[in-house]
């Protein structure tokens, strides 16, 4: 152990020297010259400062004293709060998304919201989207009212023959398939197709989307006139009715009722100047039927619809 000399108040020498301290004699200096004066002071501090450090050891057998842990040390508080978000619509059954997650029906709260810019959608049938960026800040609640816009109504309209040429109110507008926005309320759909008869239709178009498949190689029939069959002697009034199955005359008088199919008949003709239409079966009776009307339109046009059928049903076979 080094032993320091005590130094008492006054004392300007402690009767010390570097030599004796040291165990370095004047002999071993050459000439028998004494240290110089200033390497005794900084061999005299060098030795205080292993001094002190001996002194600061622990003692032999003794545990070092313990280090303290990092989950001892203070945290930092640091972390920004939460923020929340409130979701309203003034129409029922509109469904809210956050983020990409469906949270319900509107309203809608959404509490523990990492601050920063959130997506809000809303959805409902029948209406454009409601979509925006928000931006929620810490403990502070963030609020949106979506108003939905009502979409325009949606026409599509198709057919069993591609690329038929589609009218709206006398407009062109497209080809089948085609889709489109129109205005609510009543509107004229025509359809074409070379070859084939013309579509045409009054729709009503609402809210939401209205469909219209036109089936051009369909035969459609529907056609009826009223008319009075001339017997060999009197008359009975009745109304024929023409449907792809085949015509029907239904009589006031039941035993001059009759129906046949289109392909039964043999001659299925129109006397415009003497308003007659005459009905000829194959291998059966004639009947000849006329109008009441001033001309024989009415008869005329019935014959045309007919005829038409009848050819269209014979290719189709």
């Amino acid at each position: 152990m080094l032993t320091l000399p005590r130094l008492f108040p006054g004392e300007t020498n402690p009767g010390w020297s570097f030599e004796e301290s040291a165990g370095i004699g004047a002999d071993r200096m050459p000439g028998g010259m004494s240290p110089p004066r200033d390497s005794r002071v900084r061999v005299g501090a060098a030795l205080l400062v292993v001094a002190c450090l001996a002194a600061c050891r622990p003692a032999p057998g003794s545990a070092p004293s313990p280090r303290p842990s990092a989950s001892a040390l203070p945290l930092s508080s640091s972390a920004p709060a939460a923020g929340s978000l409130a979701v309203s619509a003034p129409l029922p059954g509109a469904a809210v998304f956050l983020d990409g997650r469906r949270l319900g029906l509107a309203p809608q709260q959404a509490e523990g919201l990492a601050p920063g810019s959130h997506r809000v959608r809303v959805e409902k049938p029948g209406f454009r989207p409601f979509e925006m960026q928000v931006q929620v800040l810490p403990g502070r609640e963030a609020r949106v009212e979506a108003r939905l816009e009502a979409e325009s109504p949606r026409l599509r309209v198709q057919s069993d023959v591609p690329g038929a040429q589609v009218f709206l109110d006398r407009k062109a507008v497209g080809t089948t398939p085609v889709e489109l926005e129109v205005t609510p309320g009543p509107h004229r759909l025509n359809v074409s197709a070379e070859g084939y008869e013309m579509f045409a239709e009054d729709i009503d178009v609402a809210s939401g989307r209205r469909e219209v498949a036109v089936r051009f190689k369909e035969v459609r029939l529907d056609a009826s006139v009223d008319v009075v069959h001339k017997h060999g002697v009197g008359s009975c009034q009745g109304r024929l009715t023409a449907t792809p199955a085949g015509i029907r005359y239904e009589a006031s008088r039941a035993e001059d009722s009759f129906a046949a199919p289109l392909d039964a008949f043999q001659r299925f003709e129109v006397d415009y100047l003497a308003k007659t239409l005459r009905v000829s079966l194959r291998g059966g009776r004639t009947y000849n039927f006329t109008t009441r009307e001033p001309n024989a339109d009415s008869l005329l046009a019935f014959q045309k619809n007919v005829e038409d059928a009848r050819r269209r049903l014979a290719a189709a076979r």
